[in-house]
């Protein structure tokens, strides 16, 4: 073999070993933990999170961290834009994709299309959500419902007992304590 072809051999050797690598993960373990069901999720402050894949019951299970998420005085500082519902109807629209959104007044019927935004709400009658990865606390509602096309959701609701209909992937609702 010559020395071209031996160069060629190795470097392919070489090459298809740190592909295969590349599919290998490493994890230090406390030997005394109990191993969890749920890997360990990113927590940048505004990015959605979907309801771990283990979510049991109808709306999904939420931890104590998407919990943290849900607590309307972590988002107050952070609001870029304050809305009034006209008419008792306002609609989150795209303008609104992955910022924090604080509606006020009197709203009988929110409607949020935008993607990955926080959106903090009032007490209001219907709440329907078609967006994906957002992040909803209201004060109250009569009805949440989360479209086909509403993916990946985290609703919440600081005091009654809504009827929640969610048609969706990976959304998780409940109540904030």
């Amino acid at each position: 073999m010559t020395f071209s072809r031996r160069f060629a051999a190795l470097s392919l050797v070489l090459v298809f070993g740190a592909v295969s690598l590349t599919a290998c993960s490493v994890s230090i373990a406390d030997p005394g933990a109990t191993p969890s069901a749920t890997p360990p999720v990113a927590s940048a402050p505004n990015a959605p999170l979907a309801p771990s894949p283990s979510a049991s019951g109808p709306h999904g299970v939420v931890d104590d961290e998407r919990m943290a998420r849900l607590q309307r005085t972590r988002w107050t500082d952070a609001v870029a834009q304050h809305v009034v519902c006209v008419n008792g109807e306002y609609t989150v629209d795209h303008n609104a994709d992955g910022i924090v959104v604080e509606v006020t007044g009197d709203c009988r019927e929110v409607t949020i299309v935008a993607d990955a935004a926080t959106v903090l709400l009032p007490a209001v009658d219907e709440l329907k959500v078609t967006g994906d990865g957002n992040i909803v606390i209201l004060a109250s509602g009569r009805q949440i419902t989360l479209d086909a096309d509403a993916d990946a959701n985290l609703v919440g609701w600081e005091s009654g007992t809504p009827v929640v209909k969610d048609s969706g992937t990976l959304n998780a609702t409940t109540p904030i304590s």
